[in-house]
Protein backbone atom coordinates (compact mmCIF):
# COMPACT_ATOMS: atom_id res chain seq x y z
CA UNK A 1 0.00 0.00 0.00
CA UNK A 2 2.74 2.11 -0.12
CA UNK A 3 3.74 1.52 -3.63
CA UNK A 4 3.62 -1.63 -5.89
CA UNK A 5 6.72 -4.21 -5.16
CA UNK A 6 8.59 -4.67 -1.91
CA UNK A 7 12.49 -3.58 -1.47
CA UNK A 8 15.30 -3.33 1.34
CA UNK A 9 16.92 -0.69 -0.74
CA UNK A 10 17.77 2.89 1.03
CA UNK A 11 15.63 5.42 -1.01
CA UNK A 12 12.75 3.44 -1.80
CA UNK A 13 10.91 3.64 1.51
CA UNK A 14 7.68 3.41 -0.25
CA UNK A 15 8.40 -0.24 -1.16
CA UNK A 16 10.30 -1.19 1.81
CA UNK A 17 7.40 -0.25 4.25
CA UNK A 18 5.29 -2.70 1.97
CA UNK A 19 7.17 -5.44 4.17
CA UNK A 20 5.49 -4.34 7.47
CA UNK A 21 1.72 -4.91 6.23
CA UNK A 22 2.82 -8.19 4.38
CA UNK A 23 4.69 -9.28 7.31
CA UNK A 24 2.12 -8.54 10.08
CA UNK A 25 -0.52 -10.01 7.93
CA UNK A 26 1.61 -13.13 8.17
CA UNK A 27 2.27 -12.80 11.82
CA UNK A 28 -1.59 -12.73 12.54
CA UNK A 29 -1.78 -16.00 10.19
CA UNK A 30 0.65 -17.54 12.01
CA UNK A 31 -1.00 -16.73 15.61
CA UNK A 32 -4.43 -17.92 14.07
CA UNK A 33 -3.03 -21.12 13.58
CA UNK A 34 -1.02 -21.15 16.78
CA UNK A 35 -4.35 -19.89 18.61
CA UNK A 36 -6.33 -23.20 17.77
CA UNK A 37 -3.40 -25.72 18.44
CA UNK A 38 -4.89 -27.27 21.58
CA UNK A 39 -8.71 -27.00 20.12
CA UNK A 40 -10.31 -29.99 18.71
CA UNK A 41 -11.06 -28.27 15.50
CA UNK A 42 -10.13 -31.64 13.74
CA UNK A 43 -11.16 -33.82 15.72
CA UNK A 44 -9.49 -37.01 14.37
CA UNK A 45 -6.09 -35.02 13.93
CA UNK A 46 -6.77 -33.86 17.43
CA UNK A 47 -7.46 -36.63 18.98
CA UNK A 48 -4.68 -39.20 17.49
CA UNK A 49 -1.55 -36.23 18.20
CA UNK A 50 0.08 -36.33 21.29
CA UNK A 51 0.02 -33.55 23.76
CA UNK A 52 3.88 -32.64 23.46
CA UNK A 53 3.37 -32.13 19.49
CA UNK A 54 0.49 -29.78 19.94
CA UNK A 55 3.11 -27.62 22.22
CA UNK A 56 5.87 -27.63 20.23
CA UNK A 57 3.50 -27.06 17.34
CA UNK A 58 2.08 -24.12 19.29
CA UNK A 59 5.28 -23.10 20.32
CA UNK A 60 7.33 -22.96 17.15
CA UNK A 61 3.71 -21.39 14.69
CA UNK A 62 3.94 -18.69 17.73
CA UNK A 63 7.70 -18.09 17.10
CA UNK A 64 7.28 -17.59 13.06
CA UNK A 65 4.86 -15.06 14.27
CA UNK A 66 7.01 -13.50 15.97
CA UNK A 67 9.92 -13.23 13.96
CA UNK A 68 7.96 -11.72 11.00
CA UNK A 69 6.62 -9.48 13.49
CA UNK A 70 9.97 -8.35 14.56
CA UNK A 71 11.47 -8.24 10.43
CA UNK A 72 8.01 -6.33 10.13
CA UNK A 73 8.96 -3.92 12.73
CA UNK A 74 12.25 -3.20 10.88
CA UNK A 75 10.58 -2.73 7.87
CA UNK A 76 8.67 0.49 9.04
CA UNK A 77 11.36 2.00 11.38
CA UNK A 78 14.19 1.31 8.09
CA UNK A 79 11.23 3.10 5.93
CA UNK A 80 10.76 6.43 8.63
CA UNK A 81 13.80 6.82 9.06
CA UNK A 82 15.26 6.33 5.64
CA UNK A 83 17.37 10.03 4.81
CA UNK A 84 17.59 9.42 1.29
CA UNK A 85 13.39 9.30 0.87
CA UNK A 86 12.87 12.14 3.46
CA UNK A 87 12.24 11.36 7.35
CA UNK A 88 9.15 10.31 8.90
CA UNK A 89 8.12 10.65 12.66
CA UNK A 90 7.54 7.08 14.21
CA UNK A 91 5.14 6.19 17.43
CA UNK A 92 2.51 9.55 16.24
CA UNK A 93 -0.78 7.51 15.95
CA UNK A 94 -2.79 5.52 17.19
CA UNK A 95 -1.87 2.43 15.67
CA UNK A 96 1.69 2.89 16.48
CA UNK A 97 1.01 3.11 20.33
CA UNK A 98 -1.67 0.30 20.41
CA UNK A 99 0.72 -1.76 18.47
CA UNK A 100 3.73 -1.21 20.85
CA UNK A 101 1.47 -2.27 23.35
CA UNK A 102 0.20 -5.58 21.68
CA UNK A 103 4.36 -6.36 21.56
CA UNK A 104 4.56 -5.70 25.04
CA UNK A 105 1.62 -8.20 25.97
CA UNK A 106 3.11 -10.64 23.25
CA UNK A 107 6.75 -10.77 24.62
CA UNK A 108 5.08 -11.02 28.11
CA UNK A 109 3.25 -13.51 27.44
CA UNK A 110 5.96 -15.55 25.42
CA UNK A 111 8.52 -15.37 27.93
CA UNK A 112 5.74 -17.17 30.40
CA UNK A 113 4.95 -19.83 27.90
CA UNK A 114 8.02 -20.82 27.55
CA UNK A 115 9.08 -21.15 31.19
CA UNK A 116 6.08 -22.66 32.80
CA UNK A 117 5.43 -25.01 29.59
CA UNK A 118 8.55 -25.43 27.44
CA UNK A 119 11.36 -25.00 29.65
CA UNK A 120 9.24 -26.55 32.85
CA UNK A 121 11.20 -25.23 35.80
CA UNK A 122 9.70 -27.66 38.64
CA UNK A 123 11.12 -25.30 41.04
CA UNK A 124 9.59 -22.09 40.12
CA UNK A 125 6.43 -23.63 38.01
CA UNK A 126 4.74 -26.29 40.35
CA UNK A 127 2.06 -27.97 39.23
CA UNK A 128 -0.57 -25.89 41.22
CA UNK A 129 1.63 -22.68 39.63
CA UNK A 130 1.16 -24.03 36.63
CA UNK A 131 -2.83 -24.40 36.61
CA UNK A 132 -3.01 -21.09 37.18
CA UNK A 133 -0.69 -19.64 34.72
CA UNK A 134 -2.38 -21.54 32.16
CA UNK A 135 -5.72 -19.55 32.81
CA UNK A 136 -3.92 -16.68 32.33
CA UNK A 137 -2.30 -17.87 29.73
CA UNK A 138 -5.43 -18.53 27.49
CA UNK A 139 -7.40 -15.64 28.55
CA UNK A 140 -4.08 -13.43 27.84
CA UNK A 141 -3.45 -15.00 24.59
CA UNK A 142 -6.34 -14.60 23.17
CA UNK A 143 -6.34 -11.17 24.24
CA UNK A 144 -3.55 -9.87 22.22
CA UNK A 145 -4.44 -12.11 19.38
CA UNK A 146 -7.36 -9.70 19.16
CA UNK A 147 -5.57 -6.87 19.69
CA UNK A 148 -3.17 -7.46 17.04
CA UNK A 149 -6.26 -7.89 14.30
CA UNK A 150 -7.76 -4.22 15.64
CA UNK A 151 -4.13 -2.97 15.55
CA UNK A 152 -4.12 -4.25 12.07
CA UNK A 153 -7.28 -2.31 10.67
CA UNK A 154 -5.91 0.47 12.56
CA UNK A 155 -3.26 0.62 10.53
CA UNK A 156 -4.85 -0.02 7.24
CA UNK A 157 -7.29 2.53 7.81
CA UNK A 158 -4.25 4.94 8.54
CA UNK A 159 -2.56 3.96 5.33
CA UNK A 160 -6.01 4.84 3.61
CA UNK A 161 -6.47 7.97 4.83
CA UNK A 162 -2.87 9.02 3.74
CA UNK A 163 -3.87 7.77 0.29
CA UNK A 164 -6.91 9.33 -0.21
CA UNK A 165 -9.83 6.44 -0.70
CA UNK A 166 -13.02 9.42 -1.22
CA UNK A 167 -14.36 9.80 -4.45
CA UNK A 168 -15.98 12.79 -6.14
CA UNK A 169 -20.07 13.09 -6.03
CA UNK A 170 -21.62 15.81 -7.67
CA UNK A 171 -25.15 15.06 -5.64
CA UNK A 172 -26.51 13.19 -3.09
CA UNK A 173 -24.85 10.17 -2.57
CA UNK A 174 -27.80 8.01 -1.97
CA UNK A 175 -26.79 4.70 -3.55
CA UNK A 176 -23.41 4.55 -2.47
CA UNK A 177 -22.59 0.83 -3.67
CA UNK A 178 -22.72 2.27 -7.64
CA UNK A 179 -19.49 3.74 -7.39
CA UNK A 180 -17.82 0.90 -5.82
CA UNK A 181 -15.53 1.02 -8.52
CA UNK A 182 -14.66 4.77 -7.82
CA UNK A 183 -13.23 4.10 -4.92
CA UNK A 184 -9.28 3.57 -5.73
CA UNK A 185 -7.95 0.02 -6.24
CA UNK A 186 -5.46 -0.26 -3.22
CA UNK A 187 -8.48 1.30 -1.10
CA UNK A 188 -10.83 -1.63 -2.01
CA UNK A 189 -8.19 -4.04 -1.87
CA UNK A 190 -7.10 -2.60 2.38
CA UNK A 191 -11.27 -3.31 2.71
CA UNK A 192 -10.81 -6.46 1.77
CA UNK A 193 -8.10 -7.24 3.55
CA UNK A 194 -9.57 -5.83 6.40
CA UNK A 195 -12.94 -7.77 6.23
CA UNK A 196 -11.12 -10.96 6.08
CA UNK A 197 -8.84 -10.36 9.34
CA UNK A 198 -12.22 -9.79 10.90
CA UNK A 199 -13.60 -12.80 9.48
CA UNK A 200 -10.62 -14.88 10.48
CA UNK A 201 -10.98 -13.28 14.22
CA UNK A 202 -14.88 -14.08 14.03
CA UNK A 203 -13.97 -17.56 13.73
CA UNK A 204 -10.97 -18.30 15.53
CA UNK A 205 -13.11 -16.73 18.92
CA UNK A 206 -15.76 -18.99 18.09
CA UNK A 207 -13.48 -21.91 18.09
CA UNK A 208 -11.87 -20.99 21.19
CA UNK A 209 -14.99 -20.28 22.72
CA UNK A 210 -16.34 -23.34 25.32
CA UNK A 211 -20.00 -23.40 24.59
CA UNK A 212 -22.06 -25.09 27.79
CA UNK A 213 -25.54 -26.60 27.17
CA UNK A 214 -28.09 -24.87 29.09
CA UNK A 215 -29.62 -26.78 31.45
CA UNK A 216 -33.15 -27.76 30.56
CA UNK A 217 -35.91 -26.59 32.63
CA UNK A 218 -39.18 -27.99 32.44
CA UNK A 219 -42.42 -26.02 31.85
Amino acid sequence: MGGGGLSWKKGDAKRVFNWHPLLMITAFSFMTVASLAFRPVIPRISTFMARSTKKMLHGIEWTVAALSATVGLVAVVQSHNDAASGFIANLYSLHSWVGVFVIAMYLSQFAVGTCAFALDIPSIFTPAVKANVVIVHRFVGQFVYNLTAATILLGIQEKEGFIGCNYTVTKADKFPIQHFFDIPKVCRIGHFVGILVVLMTLCTNFALYSFEKAPHRNR
